[in-house]
């Protein structure tokens, strides 16, 4: 494993005495540490980058293998983001009918291939759990990259507490702070008259320590694979880029937004089968049958408290079809989407992309 110091700052600061420029290093900048493939122990670091081996290497290998140590007690969730992600299209399995990934990043209960630059994955973790990302290279392509950026975000103890599997206790009013300084060798550096009171230890050093509130602003709400935290953005599902969607995929997109607000999707494309197979848009009983039969198709995204703007008179919870490409929804809080598909696929079934905007709520539903 390779950590790299990354750090901004002006020129001024380096006519600073060398033991308060590096400490200021670590107090505005972080550490990004490069995790090699099939490591012999895992990382235990806050950001971790991973990347695929070189061609050669790539060529040689079935599988890679990663494994993350939490970087603290207070761990919870892991944002993964997909920097790069391009590995070989899913493969239409002739005797099934159905899509299968020959390649594919594991993580948890999600298995992806195909191409998905640009995505991102919240992992939820419990107390002490180590994250486990195992790639399978089935076709040793030598094509295949991957960049994933890794940070470990941190709960406060009180959220933890009521996490599944988790004994209750009785809480004290302050939160601890874990006891592990970043840079204990900087004791003794430290101009007392500037970073000390009395006999007390440097205040700074405190900042160095993990704070289980700094992560607050970037966990996503529990149950939420995904989570978009502007005001602002666009969505696409999984393989969007290489025209279609994973088959047997569940899982819930989040926005962020008040009570008093309400969002609009612009649908830019919406391609998913629906149970007539007719062209067209599908809504509810078209796409997310009450009855489970075999065969059904049910692939769907499912926008709760929402209707269509230009029809208000569609007020439904399952969308589905191809279409809804130009039209928006307008949806009440809470701002999820929930994406579910089959075992089946067809060439219709391309997924979708869209981009929202969150905004005061100018009526009820």
């Amino acid at each position: 494993m390779m950590c790299l110091l990354v750090v901004k700052m002006k020129w001024q600061q380096l006519l600073l005495p060398l033991q308060l420029l590096v400490l200021h290093a670590f107090h505005i900048g972080h550490v990004r540490c490069q995790l090699q493939c099939n490591a012999a122990s895992s990382s235990r670091q806050k950001r971790i980058v991973i990347h695929n081996p070189a061609a050669r290497q790539l060529s040689e290998l079935d599988s890679c293998q990663y494994e993350v140590a939490p970087w603290s007690p207070q761990v919870c969730q892991v944002r993964i983001d997909f920097e790069r992600l391009e590995l070989p299209q899913p493969h239409l399995n002739a005797s099934s009918q159905r899509m299968e990934c020959i390649d594919f990043m594991q993580v948890q209960r999600f298995q992806l291939c195909g191409r998905n630059n640009g995505q991102h994955l919240y992992v939820q973790l419990l107390r002490g759990q180590t994250l486990k990302l195992h790639f399978k290279l089935g076709s040793r392509s030598t094509q295949s990259t991957w960049q994933l950026t890794i940070m470990q975000l941190e709960c406060p103890e009180h959220v933890l507490s009521r996490a599944k599997n988790q004994q209750t206790q009785q809480l004290p009013q302050v939160l601890p702070t874990a006891n592990r300084p970043m840079l204990p060798f900087l004791n003794n550096l430290l101009p007392r008259t500037i970073f000390m009171g009395g006999n007390s230890r440097p205040g700074l050093l405190h900042t160095l320590m993990p704070n289980p509130l700094a992560d607050l602003p970037l966990l996503a709400p529990m149950g939420c694979d995904q989570y978009f935290r502007g005001s602002t953005g666009g969505i696409v599902s999984f393989n969007f880029a290489g025209g279609a969607y994973m088959p047997n995929m569940k899982y819930v997109i989040c926005v962020a937004g008040g009570a008093n607000q309400q969002i609009t999707y612009s649908i830019e494309h919406f391609a998913l089968s629906k149970s007539s197979g007719a062209p067209g848009a599908g809504y509810d009983s078209d796409c997310h049958s009450t009855v489970s039969t075999w065969g059904r198709a049910s692939d769907y995204l499912l926008i709760p408290n929402s209707y269509v703007a230009n029809n208000q008179a569609i007020q439904a919870t399952y969308y589905c079809g191809t279409g809804l490409a130009g039209t928006k929804i307008i949806a009440r809080p809470p701002f999820v989407l929930h994406f579910s598909s089959d075992g089946q696929t067809s060439a219709t079934e391309t997924g979708f992309q869209l981009t929202y905007t969150v905004q005061q709520s100018q009526a009820l539903l």
